[in-house]
């Protein structure tokens, strides 16, 4: 078995697999999809093609595993998946109801602390500061809640309006990319979709505006409304498409 070092609790020790978004993710994806999943990577030369790939590296011990695992995954993953509290869609967007806000921004907050000192090459975009990573992992190995003023989480639900031929539900779902970066001036944030929704969190504190803008997650209250968002408005998701796209018309694809 592998020895290294623990990310979370800095202990030399047998590490195991990990996944900064979690196992349960990818296990819903390829079971969706017979067991792979198309990739398209943002380059002249990749070809689009399968993968069973779920992203894991050496990070953890086991002990930190399960606590990630047991305090924020199983948390999280049960609400996007339906299975705590519930789901009212309106006009506008779609409201998760009886959930606990602050224990699902951790969720998001663990998910981001992941991402960064992940080794997996879908992950090598995004680089936290040493100070944001160990103030992160501080919080997580302890379960206590970081000020919301200081890191702040945003949720859209995706949809594809586009009349003929568009992405439904379900395809949203099934739809993953690796994690990008947007650069603000003073802050920043990291992207990602996520069972059908958009994921942004922004760091360090944010101006007033992008506080409590709609999507956000804050305050206490049981119900959080997540605003739509078009999948083609996020530039990033749009130029891989048109990437993918032109791929498959210059014959650039092992899918059948």
């Amino acid at each position: 078995m592998y020895t290294g070092i623990c990310k979370l609790c800095l202990g030399s020790t047998p590490l195991c697999d990990s996944h900064a978004l979690p196992n349960s993710l990818f296990n819903y994806i390829l079971r969706k999809n017979d067991g792979k999943a198309i990739v398209i990577v943002d380059d002249a030369n990749t070809p689009i093609r399968y993968s069973s790939d779920t992203w894991d590296v050496r990070l953890l011990c086991a002990a930190c595993e399960r606590l990630l695992n047991e305090r924020y995954d199983a948390y999280g993953m049960s609400v996007f998946r339906g299975h705590q509290g519930g789901v009212l869609r309106d006009s506008i967007g779609v409201n998760l109801l009886r959930i606990d806000r602050r224990r699902l921004r951790m969720f998001f907050l663990s998910v981001l602390w992941r991402i960064s000192v992940s080794s997996h090459t879908n992950y090598s975009n995004i680089d936290l500061p040493f100070l944001w990573e160990d103030d992160l992992r501080f919080a997580l190995f302890e379960g206590k809640p970081i000020t919301q003023s200081r890191y702040t989480v945003a949720v859209y639900k995706m949809r594809d309006s586009t009349p003929e031929g568009g992405f439904d539900g379900e395809n949203l779902r099934n739809f993953i990319m690796a994690p990008f970066g947007r650069s603000f001036g003073n802050f920043i944030s990291v992207c990602y979709p996520f069972m059908g929704f958009f994921v942004e969190t922004f760091l360090p504190k944010v101006p007033p505006k992008y506080a409590k803008k709609p999507g956000v997650l804050y305050g206490s209250t049981p119900v959080f409304h997540a605003p739509f968002i078009e999948i083609l408005d996020i530039p990033e998701i749009m130029t891989m498409m048109v990437c993918g796209l032109d791929k498959h018309l210059n014959g650039k694809s092992q899918v059948a």
